[in-house]
């Protein structure tokens, strides 16, 4: 059991893309499309809480995680960001996490810096979600599981 959490916990990050002990670098260019969505919600947007929501929600229409799916889509843990764009359903957490951030950093109502890539432990399966600083608060937001109707300000926890 300590091997697994190990290799889970620590070794993992090494290895799957957007785990790491340290943030991804966020890609200086990005698909036509998917700059034209961001400068669309960004358009629509009157704070950053308001495009934190446009995007949380749009992302998470479009995708969904799941901890089961990970494990026998081990794969789609590799997968280009070309490639993740261009599906919609299941992406690891990882991937849609990865995305919100390219959301927010490039809308331009965001730095780097306010955002926190955090993770958790669920049905024995290390979970990612983002912690987001809008004014002087740090907001919880797991975009891949909105499905389960999981709004802004929580993350999935435990055995969710």
């Amino acid at each position: 059991m300590i091997v697994y959490f190990f290799i889970a916990f620590f070794l993992s990050r090494f290895v799957i893309p957007h785990l790491s002990f340290s943030p991804s670098s966020l890609p200086k260019d990005i698909s036509e499309d998917m700059e034209k969505i961001i400068q669309n919600l960004s358009q629509q947007s009157g704070s950053k809480m308001d495009f934190l929501q446009k995007a949380f929600d749009y992302l998470g229409d479009r995708y969904h995680s799941e901890r089961l799916a990970t494990i026998l889509k081990f794969s789609y843990l590799f997968k280009s960001l070309n490639d993740v764009w261009s599906r919609s359903g299941f992406i690891p957490c990882t991937q849609s996490n990865f995305l919100l951030q390219i959301f927010l950093v490039k809308s331009g109502w965001f730095k780097e810096e306010d955002i926190k890539v955090k993770h958790t432990f669920v049905n024995f399966v290390p979970h990612q979600y983002l912690q987001v600083k809008i004014d002087n608060n740090w907001l919880d937001v797991d975009v891949g599981e909105k499905y389960r109707g999981l709004p802004i300000g929580k993350h999935l926890k435990y055995f969710g």
